[in-house]
């Protein structure tokens, strides 16, 4: 499951041919592949887990693995209101996938980097630390600052930063990679 880019490429020309290679060598993006587990009954519900929504360690996992082995290999939706509570956010989803029921399918996840178009609920400043909206939007961020001020929820710690002001319901967000 974990990655390691051991050699980084900081310039933004291929040195052999003198092709641009824009900023994508030098961003230092992270993506992680975890499973999700559609526990639907056959004949029930497709599960679409949605790119760019946060995604959160499966800790439903436990009931069946009190090693802690599979909470920390499988993934779903982050949402403060499920059953169980999944707000332990790990980033955000890289694609958009589709499952079936009963069907267990390998999700990218970038775990630390620049993730742009995260889902957004309320104000959020540029520079501000980013948490899940605790105000129950499954996928979606929030402030820290808007809920720690008001003491609206409980305190969460900050998975990443915004990078930009939230604009019509999105955000760029610099997920922070922390224990990844």
């Amino acid at each position: 499951m974990a990655t390691a880019t051991t050699i980084q490429y900081l310039e933004s020309t291929d040195a052999v041919t003198g092709a641009s290679l824009g900023l994508t060598p030098s961003d230092r993006l992270q993506v992680e592949t975890f499973l999700f587990t559609n526990t639907n009954a056959i004949g029930g519900a497709n599960q679409t887990l949605t790119d760019k929504q946060l995604a959160a360690l499966d800790v439903s996992k436990m009931t069946t693995d009190t090693s802690g082995g599979s909470s920390a290999l499988f993934v779903t939706t982050a949402d403060f209101n499920s059953a169980p509570v999944q707000k332990l956010v790990v980033g955000c989803f890289a694609e958009t996938v589709t499952v079936v029921p009963q069907q267990t399918v390998k999700v990218k996840v970038v775990v630390r980097g620049p993730v742009i178009g995260v889902p957004a609920v309320g104000a959020i400043a540029q520079g501000q630390p980013v948490i899940l909206d605790p105000a129950g939007a499954a996928g979606s961020c929030a402030s820290q600052q808007n809920y720690d001020a008001a003491v609206t929820a409980p305190v969460q710690e900050a998975f990443g930063f915004a990078l930009t002001a939230a604009a019509a319901g999105v955000v760029n967000v610099y997920v922070l990679g922390k224990g990844i």
